[in-house]
């Protein structure tokens, strides 16, 4: 996965970088875009060097970008239907609406494993695996800082 983006700041190894959305993004959602500028910031590591202003290219390998997908959207589905199937095993037959209560204990599981991957965000958002590195600088300086 590559992409262009501008560097809007720089702290020790890593940089900031907004990038605008393609039309790869369309119709996914994954990301939070600003509505009004169409632009994401980003976390990379600055691999190049870049300084604030410069127009990078960023790389994220493919594997790491999936893993991290799963992290935020496999986990809580894997949760849910965990619960969903327990819920279905212990209160079959012993509730006439066992499977509300199912669809229930689903979503508990879901919110559970979402607290935990909350809580443990700092370790996720410092792993430099599952950053964008920044490959190479395009133009120096030559971009206004959005």
């Amino acid at each position: 996965m590559n992409t262009t983006g501008v560097v809007v700041d720089v702290k020790n190894e890593k940089a900031f970088v907004h990038i605008a959305r393609n039309t790869a993004c369309e119709n996914c959602g994954a990301c939070h875009f600003d509505e009004k500028t169409l632009n994401l910031k980003v976390t990379a590591v600055n691999q190049a060097g870049a300084k604030v202003g410069d127009q990078v290219e960023l790389s994220m390998e493919n594997v790491n970008f999936f893993r991290a997908s799963f992290f935020l959207y496999g986990v809580p589905l894997i949760a849910l239907l965990v619960g969903v199937f327990t819920g279905i095993f212990l209160f079959e037959g012993k509730f006439e609406y066992y499977d509300l209560i199912a669809i229930g204990v689903g979503l508990v599981f879901m919110t559970i494993s979402y607290m935990i991957l909350r809580a443990n965000k700092e370790k996720f958002a410092d792993n430099t695996r599952y950053m964008s590195v920044i490959t190479k600088v395009k133009h120096h300086g030559e971009f206004p800082v959005i």
